[in-house]
């Protein structure tokens, strides 16, 4: 199995330390917002994972729903960002970069021996565990009789082992079976386990493929690797691609990709065909039987053998993000228009938060129809990056990031122009945009971490 934010370079904000306060050093906070929670909100595409016991996904607001074959979702964590389902455990990560780990009807318990590691990713395997620390260090824990942990000798350990003998910090990384691979910085894939091609290997061993490897994905009975120019390789099940891809899944005996279009295929034990839930996809994970994804408007879906996607119900849904966000140069201001969201998802509005990165200046709005705001004293010729939030009873969405300086005189407004959102190139980005903030985005947003008594580190997932 393999679960995780596909695309390209995500930008991840990881909270560490302290909780969040209310309120920050420079500017306060509308009620039900938080440092923690806008660093959710804007954490990139969302997450899904197909277990055998059950599947999870994330919310905008980080809770971990998760659900069996008959049962509807419930909450098992909060402030999670990252998951990993196996045949019978699911495994999290929250906003701490801690690790939690539960079964089916057990309760989340933290992950110990990981003291002062910040954890980015994580995977699942049979009957093992591995994670991903900020540094690029891989670490495993649970049994290791067939070499998944990756240290020769290990037998079976309750705590996280150090992956040794690989060339390069680490960036993604994917457990199944008795089977653990991994990507480097440079390119290059490393597996080790059972089910490694050529025989069991009880160390990382590189493997070769075309081009180089920016992803790679594990199920029970097989491995792919993913290139940077969007071309897989696999090793039983063999497939090939449909286009280049933005991410890849390997379920138990079939493999899933997404396309940069959002379409996605699936082929092995009896799939062979395109899946269509009406709108693009951003995620998904190829499970035992069972394959689940998210699409562009926050829907859940999953499906098995025969193909054919079921909506999950009972999940709570994000508003859409408010869109076409204009600046306009003041004089110790600026003013902001946007076009309100069209869809509110499964929650009841409740307000509309324009406000710049580091939240010196904002206002709130209760009307949903609200197309503009002035946000004051601020300093003219700095430049400043802005967005609208919207928050309703079910979740937050933060719109693109926009860029505009205050002026001590303002220019006429057939003059003005637009800040146009930043987006990653598709190299980059695996063909998914994600918007990434200016430097001075992510110094304001540092400062106010700081001042209400966090840490912030941004991971860059390629």
């Amino acid at each position: 199995m393999r679960l995780g934010r596909i695309g390209g370079a995500l930008a991840v904000l990881i909270l560490a330390a302290a909780p969040a306060s209310p309120a920050a050093a420079q500017g306060t906070y509308p009620p039900g917002i938080t440092a923690g929670t806008l660093a959710l909100a804007t954490s990139g595409p969302a997450v899904v994972a197909a277990g055998g016991a059950e599947s999870c996904t994330i919310t905008s607001v980080g809770d971990a729903y998760c659900w069996g074959p008959s049962g509807r979702p419930v909450v098992r964590l909060r402030n999670a960002v990252q998951l990993a389902a196996g045949p019978a455990r699911t495994c999290a990560i929250d906003a701490r970069g801690d690790a939690y780990c539960w079964g089916a009807e057990s309760a989340p318990r933290r992950v110990p021996g990981l003291t002062g590691r910040t954890l980015v990713d994580i995977a699942a395997g049979d009957r093992h565990t591995c994670a991903l620390d900020d540094e690029g260090s891989a670490w495993c824990w649970g049994d290791g009789s067939r070499g998944q942990l990756g240290v020769p000798g290990t037998g079976r350990s309750a705590t996280p082992v150090r992956v040794g003998g690989l060339t390069g910090p680490v960036v993604d990384l994917a457990a199944g079976g008795d089977t653990t691979c991994a990507a480097t910085a440079g390119g290059v894939a490393y597996c080790w386990g059972a089910g490694v091609p050529g025989g069991e290997r009880k160390r990382p061993t590189a493997l070769r493929t075309d081009g180089k490897v920016r992803q790679v994905a594990v199920g029970s009975r097989g491995q792919c690797a993913l290139a940077t120019d969007g071309e897989a390789t696999c090793w039983d099940p063999k497939a090939s691609s449909t286009g280049p891809l933005a991410g890849i899944s390997v379920g138990a005996g079939h493999v899933c990709g997404l396309r940069r279009d959002g379409r996605a295929w699936c082929r092995g034990d009896g799939v062979a065909a395109p899946v269509d839930v009406g709108a693009p996809l951003v995620a998904l994970d190829a499970g035992i039987g069972r394959t689940c994804a998210v699409d562009t408007v926050g829907y859940v879906y999953c499906w098995g053998l025969s193909g054919v996607p079921m909506r999950v119900e009972g999940l709570p849904r994000a508003p859409a993000s408010a869109t076409g966000v204009r600046v306009r140069a003041l004089d110790g201001g600026l003013r902001l228009s946007w076009t309100p969201p069209a869809d509110l998802g499964s929650g009841q509005f409740e307000y509309v938060w324009a406000t710049t990165a580091g939240h010196e200046s904002g206002c709130a709005l209760s009307v949903l129809t609200a197309t503009g705001c002035e946000l004051r004293n601020l300093h003219n010729g700095r430049a400043y990056d802005v967005a609208v939030v919207v928050k309703t009873s079910d979740g937050v969405t933060v719109s693109d990031y926009v860029t505009g300086a205050p002026a001590a005189i303002a220019p006429e407004p057939a003059e003005l122009t637009s800040a146009v959102p930043r987006v990653l190139p598709p190299d980059a980005g695996g063909g998914l945009p994600v918007t990434g903030l200016s430097p001075a985005a992510l110094i304001a947003i540092g400062t106010m971490l700081l001042g209400g008594g966090l840490v912030a580190l941004l991971v860059r997932k390629p």
